[in-house]
């Protein structure tokens, strides 16, 4: 409890807010080289309070679970909540992934025994897996918890 709210819904509101924009800079990162230069620490920041912010709000909803009682909504909203995390992790990765490859070409880009225009075997493909985990987890991410959240309101304001 703060301030004598049950903790799940004032947690839930950071997922809320912070995958789907983590799922628009990975995108937007995966996609554009240029925004994943600049945008890339902003989009890790939110990425990973949303990461840590899945748990704590499964785990809060779980306490508020035993206070309220097990009805059918409250059960479909904590079995959809619990689809969430595995986006989630996707979307994180992708992001820190996409950090990763824009660190080791800035890297390589200043190496003095890099032949000029050369390019390593591996980008292309890291890039085209770093995009599709990307758009997985983003849009899986998204999906998941609008329907969690959907199914939580169902929950609240069902009789």
């Amino acid at each position: 409890m703060v301030f004598g709210l049950p903790m799940h819904p004032l947690v839930a509101h950071a997922v809320v807010v912070c995958v789907p924009l983590a799922a628009l800079g990975a995108i937007l990162m995966a996609f554009w080289p240029a925004a994943a230069r600049r945008l890339w620490p902003a989009v890790l920041f939110v990425a990973t309070i949303g990461l840590i912010a899945v748990p704590l709000t499964t785990q809060s909803g779980e306490s508020l679970e035993e206070r309220v009682g097990e009805r059918e909504l409250v059960e479909a909203h904590a079995k959809q909540g619990e689809q969430v995390l595995p986006f989630v992790i996707v979307l994180w990765l992708s992001v820190a992934g996409i950090f990763l490859l824009v660190y080791l070409i800035r890297r390589m880009s200043r190496s003095p025994d890099r032949a000029v225009g050369s390019r390593p075997r591996w980008r292309p493909i890291a890039t085209v897996v770093l995009a599709v985990m990307a758009l997985v987890g983003g849009v899986g991410g998204v999906v998941e918890v609008v329907l969690a959240g959907h199914s939580g309101a169902k929950a609240v304001w069902t009789k």
